[in-house]
């Protein structure tokens, strides 16, 4: 008898470990919950790809500005340069830029990553085994008339219990012609992490 809510106690002890191993997903979350440390988070991509699609977007609709000329505005999009001490996706930054400004009409872009894969099939199509009719015709591209580059740099400071980090990104436009830089913007990130006594 004595056994028996010893076992019960178990039972529910065991449940409770179970249940505590368990992993949780939340779906949705906000902005300040991507930042669980002084790394690079998702806040951070929103807020550099904002500022910086905003920022192009008001140089475009300057008055007299070289980016009003010609629309629509054809944009090569290249990646950032990492200069951090850790891994950033920085496609990621530069296709949300992209995305921001042509969702807003600002530019247009010329897809850099599919320049290959468009000659190769330019390429297969002038091979004679496609119907004239329907084969592309050659010397239709479109070419990029800016450059949209840029760095990301970062300067990170430890000691036991803080951590500090810096992070400045850096954009261009740069005219392909003229190789005038046309425009150009930074954003800067400061984060410091102080560690809890316990770790």
């Amino acid at each position: 008898m004595k056994t028996r809510p010893i076992g019960i106690l178990l039972m529910i002890i065991m449940s409770f470990m179970i249940s505590g191993c368990a992993a949780t997903i939340q779906h949705g979350i906000g902005d300040n919950e991507t930042v669980t440390g002084s790394d690079w988070s998702a806040k951070d991509l929103k807020e550099v790809a904002d500022h910086m699609a905003n920022s192009i977007a008001r140089r475009a609709n300057a008055p007299g500005s070289e980016l009003r000329e010609g629309n629509p505005r054809w944009i090569l999009a290249r990646d950032l340069r990492n200069e951090t001490d850790e891994h950033v996706n920085t496609r990621t930054i530069m296709e949300k830029i992209r995305t921001k400004l042509m969702n807003d009409g600002i530019a247009r872009f010329v897809d850099d990553q599919a320049l290959n894969d468009i000659l190769n099939q330019l390429k297969f199509q002038q091979s004679g085994l496609f119907d004239n009719k329907t084969v592309v015709q050659v010397g239709k591209l479109v070419g990029a008339k800016y450059i949209l580059r840029g760095a990301i740099s970062s300067i990170r400071k430890r000691s036991d219990r803080i951590d500090i980090i810096y992070y400045n990104i850096t954009l261009q436009l740069v005219n392909i012609q003229t190789g005038e830089i046309v425009w150009t913007d930074e954003k800067e990130i400061q984060r410091l992490t102080e560690k809890s006594f316990f770790r």
